[in-house]
């Protein structure tokens, strides 16, 4: 479910303009129509893994949920979404536009205190932990609350000429990412998952915007 341009137009005047840009608010909105693509690109391949890997009936927790964009998507397989984002505002809105009464908005610090440990299905991590200069709690969090069966669907921006040059397209400027998708992927990889699968946007090679990975913790048997 896309959220239309009025409801992103709502968002962003909520937001100061460092959490618009981080939600991507401008890229959905942007007149270039290859930028927007790959916006929402990111956004069906993220929904796409959700359908094939949360179980009906199951609990997903979106960590960095940002707009709420794939709540609807979550909603299609779990009983229950878990948003955690350390801005609300814009996920709020979208629950409430949207009648979602299957999600529970967390802030982070409530999320790694109340999220009980085995009771997720599927953790997403959709451009967020490139946000974290040190993502060794928060992973150890995903291992935490996870099932033994359970997985982690991630997504980051690879930071290479590609993507950088999209970033300057787009009016993007400045740098808050603290780590590319290779060194993320080592980070995650050491806290205790394996990598099952991966794919990237649009495709493999210098073209590659975004890396998509899924993981299984260490020692389960999916």
């Amino acid at each position: 479910m896309r959220i239309d341009a009025e409801t992103l137009r709502e968002m962003a005047a909520l937001l100061p303009p460092e959490d618009r840009d981080e939600m991507a608010i401008p890229s959905y909105l942007h007149k270039n129509p290859a930028l927007r693509w790959m916006a929402w690109r990111r956004i069906e391949v993220m929904a796409q893994l959700i359908a094939t890997h949360c179980p009906h009936g199951g609990r997903a927790l979106d960590f960095g949920c940002g707009t709420g964009m794939l709540f609807e998507a979550e909603l299609s397989r779990a009983n229950e979404v878990i948003g955690v984002d350390l801005v609300l505002k814009a996920a709020e809105l979208w629950t409430a536009k949207r009648k979602l009464g299957g999600v529970r908005l967390m802030a982070p610090d409530v999320a790694m205190r109340e999220v009980e440990a085995a009771s997720v299905n599927v953790v997403v991590a959709a451009e967020v932990l490139e946000h974290i200069d040190e993502p060794t709690e928060t992973l150890a969090f995903f291992r935490r609350v996870l099932r033994h069966d359970g997985c982690l669907l991630v997504s980051l921006p690879t930071e290479n000429a590609a993507y950088r040059f999209g970033r300057r397209l787009a009016g993007f400027s400045g740098h808050y990412h603290e780590h590319d998708a290779k060194a993320i992927d080592k980070r995650i990889q050491a806290g205790g998952f394996r990598l099952d699968s991966s794919s990237y946007i649009p495709l493999r090679g210098p073209l590659a915007i975004y890396f998509v990975g899924v993981y299984r913790p260490v020692g389960s048997g999916a």
